[in-house]
C-alpha cells in the first residue's frame, strides 16, 4: 500500500511513524527516570527537628537512633505530581508527533515542487514537441539531473523520428520514379494501336531496367532489415579482402583512370567474410564513383593495438561538406543529388556499410583526405 502513495504522502508517512517510534522511546525513558527520581526523594533520610532551649540555642542531645529513620510513604500529592508528568509527557509526545508530521508534509512539498514542475512538463511532452527542452532547475540536484538526462533523451528520439520520417519519405520517392516511369511508358504505349518492333523493344528495355531498379532497391532494404545475425564467424585476412575487391573493380578504375593503391599488412580479425567484403566494396566503389577523372584511391590498414585494426580508404574526390558528414550513414541521404542520379544508386550503399561495422563492433566516421576529397576510417576489434 505504501508503494501506491505518493513520494510526498510517503515521505510524511515513514517520518510520523520514525517519530512516533522515537517519541514513544523517549517518553517511556522519561517516566521511568522520573518515578526512579521521585522514589530517590521518598526514601531520603529525614534528620529530626533538634529541641531549642531557652536561649534559643539547641540543646545539642539528638534523638535517638531509633528515631532518626522514616519510611517513606507517597503522599497524595506526590501520586498527584507522577500522574500529570505522565499525562503531560504523553500530550507533549503526541504534538511533537502530529507538528512532525504536518512539517515534514510542508517541507516534503516544497522540496518536491521541481519534481512536480517537472512532471507537469513531461505530460506536455508529444511526438509534435520532442525538439523542445525542458528548463533545468537551478538546484544542481537530482531533478536537475534527471531533467538533463529527459532532454538528452527527447534529443534523440527527435532525431530517430526524424530520421525514421527521412526514410519513410526517400523510401517511398525512390519506389515511386520506376513506378512512374512504367506507368508513363504503358500508357503512352497503349495510346497506339499498332507498335513495331523497335517499339516493343524500347518498352521491354525501359521496363527491364526499371525492374531492374527496383529489385535492387527492395533488396537493399531488405538486406538492411536481416542484419540482425552477423553468421558465420571466422578468422579473416583484411588484406586477402582488399586484393578481391581491387580486382574486381579494376575495370571500372580504369574507365574512370582511376589508380587504387595498396598498403596493407596482414592483420587478422574476426567477423562474417561476407559481410565485411560487401561493406569494404561499397565503400571502394563509392571512393572510384565519386572521385575525379584520374584520381587515387589509397587503402591503409595497420594494427592500432592487439585488439584493434585501423582501416583508412582515402580518395582525391570532391570531399563531403562538413555539414553533411554527420547524415551520410543515413539511409537515401544524399549530398549531391543531381551527382547521385549520375552514377545510380538509392543512397543505401554508405547506411549498409555503417550497420555492418556496427554488427562487428567496429566505428565507421569521415574526415577530410589530406589531399583533397574525402577519407573513411573504420577500426575493428580483432
Amino acid at each position: 500500500m505504501l508503494k501506491k502513495m505518493p513520494i510526498r504522502l510517503r515521505l510524511t508517512v515513514m517520518t510520523v511513524a520514525l517519530l512516533t517510534i522515537c517519541c514513544v522511546g523517549l517518553t517511556v525513558i522519561l517516566n521511568f527516570s522520573a518515578d526512579t527520581m521521585a522514589e530517590r526523594i521518598d526514601a531520603a533520610v529525614l534528620s529530626p527537628a533538634k529541641e531549642i532551649g531557652d536561649d534559643g540555642w539547641g540543646d545539642g542531645n539528638a534523638q535517638s537512633p531509633s528515631s532518626s529513620i522514616i519510611t517513606p510513604v507517597p503522599s497524595v500529592d506526590s501520586q498527584q505530581a507522577r500522574m500529570d508528568f505522565r499525562m503531560k509527557s504523553i500530550i507533549y509526545m503526541i504534538f511533537v508527533i502530529v507538528g512532525g508530521g504536518f512539517l515534514t508534509y510542508y517541507i516534503s512539498g516544497k522540496a518536491l515542487k521541481p519534481l512536480h514542475t517537472l512532471n507537469g512538463q513531461v505530460k506536455n511532452i508529444n511526438v509534435h514537441n520532442l525538439s523542445e527542452t525542458l528548463s533545468v532547475p537551478p538546484t544542481k540536484d537530482e531533478i536537475a539531473e534527471l531533467t538533463v538526462t529527459f532532454n538528452e533523451m527527447t534529443d534523440t528520439l527527435d532525431n530517430a523520428f526524424m530520421m525514421q520520417g527521412r526514410f519513410s519519405a526517400s523510401a517511398a520517392h525512390e519506389l515511386r520514379t520506376p513506378l512512374a516511369v512504367l506507368q508513363t511508358k504503358v500508357d503512352v504505349f497503349k495510346k497506339k494501336k499498332e507498335h513495331t518492333n523497335e517499339e516493343y523493344d524500347a518498352l521491354i528495355s525501359v521496363i527491364e531496367k526499371q525492374t531492374h531498379r527496383l529489385r535492387g532497391l527492395v533488396g537493399n532494404l531488405l538486406e538492411m532489415t536481416n542484419m540482425n545475425d552477423n553468421g558465420e564467424q571466422s578468422s579473416i585476412c583484411i588484406k586477402d579482402i582488399f586484393e578481391d575487391i581491387i580486382s574486381e573493380l579494376s575495370h571500372i578504375a580504369k574507365d574512370k583512370q582511376v589508380t587504387m593503391f595498396l598498403d596493407c599488412d596482414n592483420s587478422i580479425v574476426t567477423g562474417n567474410t561476407d559481410l565485411l567484403y560487401r561493406a569494404f566494396y561499397n565503400l571502394m566503389e563509392n571512393a572510384i564513383k565519386y572521385n575525379v577523372d584520374g584520381g587515387n584511391v589509397e587503402v591503409h590498414v595497420y594494427r592500432l593495438s592487439k585488439e584493434q585494426v585501423s582501416i583508412k580508404i582515402k580518395d582525391t574526390g570532391i570531399g563531403i561538406p562538413d555539414n553533411n558528414k554527420k547524415n551520410i550513414f543515413e539511409p537515401f541521404y544524399r549530398v549531391d543529388k543531381s551527382r547521385s542520379r549520375q552514377v545510380a544508386g538509392a543512397g543505401l550503399g554508405l547506411s549498409i556499410v555503417d550497420s555492418i561495422i556496427k554488427k562487428h563492433k567496429g566505428t565507421l566516421t569521415v574526415t577530410d583526405n589530406e589531399n583533397g576529397g574525402s577519407c573513411f576510417n573504420v577500426i575493428l576489434t580483432i
